[in-house]
């Protein structure tokens, strides 16, 4: 797997809608994530964790893993997860959504996880497990 690019809002210290382009340095021949201690690293690893199996080390299924995984100040969560893989290069795109419910802080929606892959330069919907 050779990630292209992260986007993530409203997960852990991500408040606001960042992206990550990570071609510059993968087109290069090298990979890497640095940064200081509480820079959001494990953060990065976990959204692309989630968004490929629909878990994390963090936080199991027997958890509020929604709620915990939400920035508190959020009112949405969103992960978009583009990588390639295989000889021939093929690309995938896997997507997380959810929303806080505004009427009870304490609620969030079930996160929903879709999966697309690239087929003739559009993004064609591909099972994925759902039971996160």
């Amino acid at each position: 797997m050779i990630p292209i690019s992260l986007t993530i809002q409203g997960i852990y210290s991500y408040q606001q809608k960042q992206t990550i382009n990570f071609e510059p340095l993968t087109n290069a021949g090298i990979f890497g994530i640095f940064g200081s201690v509480g820079s959001g690293k494990s953060t990065i690893l976990e959204a692309i964790s989630f968004a490929l199996y629909g878990e994390t080390e963090r936080l199991h299924k027997r958890d509020d893993r929604a709620y915990n995984m939400m920035n508190l100040q959020s009112k949405e969560i969103f992960i978009d997860f583009i990588f390639k893989t295989g000889a021939g290069e093929q690309e995938y795109r896997y997507v997380v959504k959810g929303k806080r419910n505004s009427r009870n802080f304490d609620k969030v929606t079930t996160l929903d996880r879709t999966a697309y892959k690239k087929t003739n330069g559009d993004w064609q919907p591909v099972e994925v497990d759902s039971t996160a």
